[in-house]
């Protein structure tokens, strides 16, 4: 996350879509599952143009299931779907629909005198290829969430679909060519970014965006009489002490992360909240999962089995934003040396109730089976950062105080 998105809640970004001006956007999965219901029912309240997704609802009407363009004589329906993590989504008490069941609800709203419909979907592309397939009346799904890239496009069952790949790497341009309401013609093409021409203002522009979040973060978080080092590879004094502001925040026996969450060390004297950001860049929340002890075993084994393996790869996405996945860590957790499962050096009770606390990378990424199986709660609305944040400065306050 970029330190002015942090430091503004957002808002410097759809300050910045209404300058190119956007039209419409829908939300993805990173917004609805990192803002709570009320930050995102705001996050667009200035947005000048149109905020749309008929898959997602609340008492508010927060977002439009559709929105008809005139461009000129003709008529553009633009829709929009995103994906629906359910568990989610009912624990920040939005309404969600299955994106079929949603778009074959909004189709027959349109008005019959529209040239074109076109489908912002937060879906990925083996979803939108299916769309194409059940739903010949769309003209233009314009994909994302997965990150493929379509150079060209891809015309299936007469459906074009666009995707321009992620990062910015590539921004994409699609074309139609409407003669009396009817689409003679449609193209899709992308464009590598690092060939356009920069001028040294844009160069100017990103850092000033960068400084200005920094400045806007320059704020005490706490004054720490030694740095908390870090390390991707096992666990370091900033991991141990994150377990324990996790733990004690959430009432868990154990944090479950991955090691390479952590970015920078935090350093000995003044730490602002821009530190704070540097090291824990993540927009992670803390969920709680309920193991029996047969159950942590079975997870237990599944992390030794694939530890070596994620350790050095270079996961995106799932609210992750660091460079490699790590070592996973769980406290409290080790193996004898015939690989025996111990909970403080002891044998785990089969029978009993284990709280571990983990982040979205392992409650929605296809990790570990035992985790799919399992419900969880959000057990704080704030991140993982945040929480650390709000210990670091309690302590320091009643270090001053006490001082």
């Amino acid at each position: 996350m970029h330190p002015l998105t942090d430091a503004t809640a957002g808002q410097a970004n759809v300050r910045l879509l209404n300058t190119i001006p956007y039209d419409a956007v829908t939300i993805g999965n990173n917004e609805g599952t990192t803002l709570t219901k009320g930050a995102l029912q705001k996050l667009y309240a200035t947005f000048s143009g149109d905020v749309i997704c008929a898959n997602l609802t609340d008492d508010l009407g927060t977002f439009q299931p559709f929105v008809i363009y005139e461009r000129g004589t003709e008529k553009v329906a633009v829709i929009a779907l995103t994906v629906i993590f359910a568990q989610f989504y009912e624990l920040l008490q939005w309404e969600t629909t299955d994106p079929f069941v949603a778009l074959e609800a909004v189709l027959p709203q349109l008005p019959s005198d529209v040239s074109a419909i076109v489908l912002m979907s937060h879906l990925g592309l083996p979803v939108d290829e299916q769309l194409a397939e059940q739903f010949p009346q769309l003209t233009v799904i314009l994909g994302s969430h997965t990150h493929h890239l379509l150079q060209a496009g891809k015309l299936i069952n007469g459906v074009l679909l666009g995707a321009c790949g992620r990062y910015g790497e590539y921004i994409g341009e699609v074309t139609l060519n409407i003669v009396g309401r009817t689409v003679i013609h449609k193209e899709a093409q992308v464009h590598l970014v690092a060939t356009l021409a920069a001028s040294p203002a844009d160069h100017l522009q990103t850092e000033a965006f960068f400084n200005e979040g920094k400045q806007l973060l320059n704020q005490t978080v706490a004054i720490l009489d030694a740095p908390l080092s870090y390390s991707w590879y096992e666990e370091s004094p900033l991991s141990q002490y994150v377990n324990e502001i996790v733990c004690e925040a959430t009432g868990a026996d154990s944090f479950l992360v991955n090691a390479g969450i952590y970015l920078t060390a935090l350093p000995q004297g003044r730490v602002t909240r821009f530190d704070m950001h540097q090291c824990l860049p993540h927009p992670l929340n803390p969920f709680m999962l309920h193991l029996t002890g047969n159950q942590l075993l079975f997870l237990a084994r599944q992390i030794r089995e694939k530890a070596t393996d994620l350790r050095d790869h270079p996961l995106k996405g799932y609210g992750f934003r660091g460079q490699i996945f790590g070592q996973v860590l769980l406290p409290r957790i080790s193996y004898d040396t015939n690989d025996f499962v111990l909970w403080d050096n002891k044998p785990l009770k089969r029978d009993k109730i284990y709280k571990i606390v983990t982040t979205d990378t392992f409650i929605f990424s296809p990790l570990f089976r035992v985790i799919r199986e399992l419900s969880f709660s959000l057990e704080s609305d704030l991140f993982i950062r945040n929480l650390v944040e709000q210990k670091l400065t309690n302590e320091t306050r009643d270090y001053d105080v006490n001082d």
